[in-house]
């Protein structure tokens, strides 16, 4: 009997300090945990009440309800984007009381990768301005060529676009971010990045497996293409046979007219014969 209050006594001593252990094991994890989202916070490109976050519904709505987009793409390991927000926010500030027809956006290239995929981002912190030139009418996409300063800002939204041509000139907008290319290219881009966090199982680049799998598409697109306009010119051609075996048949079945002229012309002859030997016998 002693003997079972014994092992009781260390077993309850064992779950004790087992609970005990995980208890500052779940402390501690909770302390770095916080550690870990401070610092991530401390990382993050500060926010402003003047500029948008934009998603891929808030980006289609802005672009309903406004003739002209200002938008800034960055990320928050981007040192540069980092060292510049105080200005952009200013420059934000400033444009909703100078020019409140404006809207000012900011796009996280690394959550909406829809946007940056449709305006092939290359660079950070990259500045777009997005103009519609009359109501109905694609909107132009200029890549800013001004100083990231708050006055050279405000100077390009008040009219200084127009030193800068639209993305493929306006005459050729067929394939803009802003119209169903650039849709499609964002579709693609956020495919691409799916892809790549669920089946890239060899650590290709993003990059090189982006490029592989715009070829393969490419490819398939192709394969895709031939067999389609073949199996239409098939169907193009047996309907065209289908005529003319119709029109062959029915010309077959069509009944014969009688040669009235030559029955006339040869009763004619026979009778001017007749007459002849009748002349010749008297």
């Amino acid at each position: 009997m002693k003997l079972v209050y014994v092992l009781s006594a260390v077993l309850a001593i064992i779950g004790t300090t087992r609970n005990s252990f995980a208890r500052g094991e779940a402390a501690h994890y909770s302390g770095e945990l916080e550690v870990e989202a401070a610092a991530e916070a401390k990382q993050q490109v500060p926010k402003s009440d003047y500029v948008l976050e934009l998603d891929r519904s808030v980006y289609h709505e802005v672009l309903k309800t406004h003739d002209m987009v200002f938008i800034e793409f960055y990320a928050n390991w981007c040192a540069a984007c980092h060292a510049m927000s105080s200005e952009f926010d200013a420059f934000a500030k400033a444009a909703h009381k100078m020019y409140p027809q404006v809207a000012i956006a900011r796009a996280d290239i690394t959550k909406v990768e829809y946007l940056s995929s449709s305006y092939m981002v290359s660079m950070l912190p990259e500045l777009v301005f997005i103009r519609r030139p009359s109501p109905g009418v694609t909107p132009e996409v200029r890549y800013v060529s001004a100083n990231f300063t708050k006055n050279d800002l405000l100077d390009y939204i008040g009219g200084g676009w127009a030193v800068d041509k639209p993305a493929g000139d306006y005459t050729s907008l067929w394939c803009t971010p802003t119209n169903l290319c650039g849709h499609l290219g964002g579709l693609i881009g956020e495919s691409v990045v799916y892809l790549d966090k669920h089946f890239n199982r060899f650590d290709i680049p993003p990059w090189a497996f982006m490029a592989a799998f715009v070829s393969v598409l490419y490819l398939v697109g192709q394969v895709v293409v031939g067999f389609l306009s073949r199996l239409l010119r098939r169907r193009y051609r047996a309907q065209i046979n289908k005529r003319l075996d119709d029109t062959i048949q029915g010309t077959a079945n069509s009944p014969s007219t009688p040669k009235t002229g030559s029955k006339s012309s040869g009763q004619g002859s026979a009778t001017k014969r007749a007459k002849s030997k009748a002349s010749k016998s008297d």
